[in-house]
Parts: C-alpha cells; structure tokens; sequence
C-alpha cells in the first residue's frame, strides 16, 4: 500500500494529502480505489438505531430496516464454508462472478456483471477456521484500511470489499443482498461498527 513518505512531493501529491486530511481518511483509504455503486436507494433503507428515521448513514449509529431482508434467511449458517458459497450466493441474486486463488485461504471473487455494476468490484474472501476468526480477521482487516472500508462475515469465512463511501457501501449490500448474508461491518473514524438489522452472528 502507499504510504504517506512515498507520495510524490509534487503538487499533485501535496493536494492530495491535504485533501486526505479534510476528508479524515487515512493514507491506506486514501490511496485505494474506491468502489462506487449509486445504484438503488440504499439509504432508504436504513434507519438511525432506536428510532424510525430514514436514510440515517452513520457507522455505529444506523440500522438496516426490517424489510430489507424480509425474505431472506438470516439464521445463523453452523456449516464450514469456502469461497464458493459466496459466488453461488451472488449467482441467486444476478450477479456473474470469477475467482482468482491466491492462497489456499484466500480467495478473490470479482463480480464482473450484473444490476448496477458498471466496473468489476473485486471481494478478499479469506477462509478461517472459525466464525471467531472469521469475525477478528474482518475487523482488523477494516481498522487496517480504515474510514470507509467494510465488509462481511458469514460462518468462517471473511469478505472485505473495496473502500467506498458510506452510502455506496450501504447501496451495495442492499442490491447483492450482502447485508442480508453476512454480518455487515463498516469502519468509522476509530473503530468498526457491526450494522444491526440483517443477518448476525452472535
């Protein structure tokens, strides 16, 4: 990843460092292609937790609404998993996809078609022993890439997705069903931030 010290000293690298440290992004997020998918209303469909109020986009402090994953089965998945529970997933819900191996435990699935996708949006799928580890990889992995990255965790498996804005993210999850799949996790400015109201792991 690029790090601040090898940023340019031109005045393309100086704007960009400042324009990083207004955003309140770190170096890693901000030198990462960010996924945009506009597609859909997601904000519609999330809420600030305990109360009723619409479109409500703050990490650790919104809920998915019920009716997002009305039909979807959220109990908890006991099986032990590997990537291609998640490509078969997607495929139920539209979306063609490829895999590249790059470790026995580390998969890259790239979802190259399907609605709102207008560039390959590529997920980490890391292959855990337990949904413990599962749960631990994804938040270190969010905390390590920082404001703006998420993801979700399902059994033993752990799927980082690229870095986005808060309502892209949300946007995302809500079309592919992500959010009602796997445990929805975003990072805030300090931390990371289980989103409640889909499917969850206790």
């Amino acid at each position: 990843m690029t790090s601040p010290r090898s940023l340019p000293l031109g005045s393309v690298g100086l704007a960009l460092t400042a324009l990083c440290a207004a955003l309140g992004l770190s170096a890693t997020a901000c030198s990462t292609p960010m996924m945009h998918y506009s597609h859909g209303d997601g904000a519609a469909q999330m809420e600030g937790q305990g109360t009723s109020m619409s479109g409500y986009l703050a990490p650790g402090e919104m809920r998915f609404k019920r009716s997002v994953c009305k039909d979807s089965d959220i109990h908890v998945d006991y099986r032990t998993l590997d990537e291609n529970a998640l490509a078969d997933f997607l495929k139920t819900q539209g979306f063609e996809t490829t895999a590249e191996r790059a470790r026995n435990d580390l998969v890259y699935i790239d979802i190259i078609k399907g609605e709102g996708i207008t560039e390959k949006v590529r997920l980490r799928v890391a292959i855990l022993k337990t949904p413990a580890d599962a749960g631990r990889e994804l938040h270190e992995a969010v905390l390590q890439h920082g404001e703006g990255s998420w993801g979700v965790h399902r059994a033993n498996l752990a799927i980082l997705a690229p870095i986005a804005a808060t309502s892209d993210a949300v946007n995302f999850a809500v079309k592919t069903k992500l959010a009602c799949w796997g445990v929805f996790v975003m990072a805030g400015r300090d931390d990371s931030f289980v989103v409640p109201g889909g499917y969850i792991e206790l």
